[in-house]
C-alpha cells in the first residue's frame, strides 16, 4: 500500500511537471481509429448501396425447358374419317413428311361424277365435230351447185340483154321511121331493164355465196368452241379437286420435329383444325417454358430478365441460366394443356394449386464459350448437355427498386409522418 501509493505520488508529479505540458494526451489507441474508419466506410457503403443500388421483385414459377420452336399441334386440313396414322410417339418428322391418311368419300364421289361428266361431253364434242364436218361438206356441196346455177342464169341473161339491146336499137330506128308503135318500144325496153335487174340480183346472189358458207361455218365452229370451252372447265375442276384430295387425303407435317402425343386413331371422324398430332418442333436453340401464379403472371411483360434453374443442375454450384420473356400467355393455362406440356400429372395439380397459372416462354441466351452452350449467371455452368423435357423453376424480375425507396414508407408508417 504504501509502495503504491508512492508510485502514484510519483507519476502525478511527474505529469504536472512544466517538463510534460508539450506531451499530447492519448485518447485511444490505433486500433479504436482503425474500425472507427471501417465502420464510417460500411455506412458510407449502406448509404451508397441505398441511392445507387437496387432490390428487384421476383415473379416464381415451375416450367420445362424445350426446343425453341416450341409444342404445336399438327391439324386435319379437311372433314373426313381417320384411314391410317403413319408416325407414333416419340418418331421424329420431317417437313412435308405424310403423318396421317384422311377417307375423302364425299370428294372421291364428286371427283367420279366430274370425270362422268366429263366423259360424255367429250363424246358430245366428237359427235358435235363429226356432224359439223358432214354439215359443212353438206352445205359446201349445195353453195357449190347454186353458184353454177347463178352462173348459167347470168351468162343467160347477159346474153338476153345482149339481144335485146341490139332489138332496142333496131327498133328505134323503125320507131323513128313509124314503122313501129310505140307502144311496141316500150315493151322492149321493159324487158332490157327487167334482163338487167335480174342480172344485178344474180351477181348479187353469186357474191352473197361466200357470206353465207363463212357465216354458216362460223355458228358451226362457235358451237363447237362452246363445247370445248366446257370441257376445258371441267377438266380445270377435276384437276383442282385432284389436287385437293391428294392435300386433304396426305396430312403432311408443315415442320421438323418429334411426335409427342398421337390424339387421333383409325377411324375418328374429324374436321378442318381437329388436332391429330402434339409435336415438338426441332430447334437448336432451348426455351424456357414456365408457369407463373396469375397474381404474379399479369405483371410480367416481354424482355424482362429471367433466371431459369434446370433441376438436374445445383443452382447453389453452378448459379442459374439467364434468359428473356418473349411471349406471356393472355388468358391462364388449362390442366389438360399443361399435362400434354409438361408431361407430369402431380406437377399439374402442384402448378393449379393456387389457381390456373399463365403461361411464360423465355428465351435462353446464347454462348459458345460455355460447356452448355448458355450464359449462366454465376459461373461457366455444369459440364452436361442440357436436354429438352428438362423440368425447371425460374425467377422473373417484374421490378427493380432503390433501397431507400423502400426504407421510406417503412420509417413513415413506424413515425406515423
Amino acid at each position: 500500500m504504501i509502495l503504491s501509493a508512492i508510485f502514484r505520488k510519483v507519476s502525478l508529479e511527474r505529469l504536472s511537471s512544466p517538463e510534460q505540458l508539450d506531451q499530447m494526451v492519448q485518447v485511444t489507441d490505433p486500433k479504436g481509429w482503425i474500425a472507427l474508419a471501417g465502420l464510417g466506410a460500411l455506412l458510407l457503403a449502406v448509404v451508397a448501396w441505398g441511392i445507387w443500388g437496387s432490390i428487384p421483385t421476383e415473379a416464381q414459377g415451375d416450367g420445362i425447358l424445350l426446343r425453341q420452336g416450341g409444342i404445336s399441334d399438327l391439324v386435319s386440313n379437311a372433314a373426313g374419317q381417320v384411314q391410317e396414322m403413319l408416325v407414333g410417339v416419340g418418331d421424329v418428322i420431317e417437313k412435308g413428311q405424310p403423318v396421317a391418311r384422311i377417307q375423302q368419300d364425299v370428294l372421291l364421289r364428286q371427283i367420279a361424277d366430274d370425270r362422268a361428266k366429263l366423259a360424255a361431253l367429250r363424246s358430245q364434242y366428237e359427235d358435235a365435230a363429226r356432224i359439223s364436218g358432214q354439215q359443212k361438206q353438206l352445205r359446201a356441196r349445195d353453195l357449190a351447185q347454186q353458184r353454177a346455177n347463178l352462173q348459167r342464169s347470168s351468162e343467160s341473161l347477159e346474153k338476153d340483154i345482149s339481144l335485146l339491146r341490139e332489138r332496142l336499137d333496131a327498133q328505134q330506128g323503125l320507131l323513128n321511121d313509124g314503122l313501129i308503135t310505140k307502144e311496141t318500144f316500150l315493151t322492149t325496153q321493159q324487158s332490157l331493164n327487167a334482163k338487167r335487174d335480174q342480172l344485178a340480183q344474180a351477181r348479187l346472189d353469186l357474191n352473197g355465196l361466200d357470206l353465207k358458207r363463212i357465216e354458216a361455218d362460223q355458228q358451226l365452229d362457235q358451237q363447237l368452241e362452246a363445247r370445248q370451252t366446257a370441257i376445258r372447265d371441267l377438266e380445270l375442276e377435276v384437276k383442282e379437286l385432284n389436287a385437293k384430295l391428294g392435300e386433304n387425303v396426305n396430312v403432311l407435317s408443315p415442320y421438323s420435329g418429334r411426335v409427342l402425343e398421337v390424339l387421333a386413331n383409325r377411324g375418328d371422324v374429324v374436321n378442318p383444325g381437329t388436332a391429330i398430332l402434339s409435336v415438338e418442333v426441332l430447334s437448336e436453340n432451348l426455351q424456357a417454358v414456365l408457369f407463373v401464379p396469375a397474381s404474379a403472371g399479369k405483371k410480367v411483360q416481354p424482355g424482362m430478365t429471367v433466371r431459369v434453374s434446370p433441376s438436374t443442375v445445383k443452382r447453389e454450384e453452378y448459379g442459374s441460366m439467364l434468359g428473356k420473356v418473349t411471349w406471356v400467355a393472355e388468358f391462364p393455362s388449362t390442366s389438360r394443356g399443361m399435362i400434354r406440356l409438361l408431361g407430369n400429372e402431380a406437377l399439374v395439380t402442384k402448378l393449379m394449386a393456387q389457381g390456373p397459372p399463365i403461361q411464360v416462354n423465355v428465351a435462353l441466351e446464347r454462348d459458345p464459350s460455355t460447356p452448355t452452350g448458355y450464359r449462366w449467371s454465376s459461373s461457366r455452368g455444369p459440364n452436361l448437355k442440357i436436354s429438352s423435357g428438362t423440368l425447371a423453376s425460374g425467377d422473373v424480375v417484374v421490378q427493380e427498386d432503390r433501397p431507400f425507396r423502400l426504407v421510406i414508407p417503412k420509417v413513415r408508417e413506424a413515425t406515423g409522418l
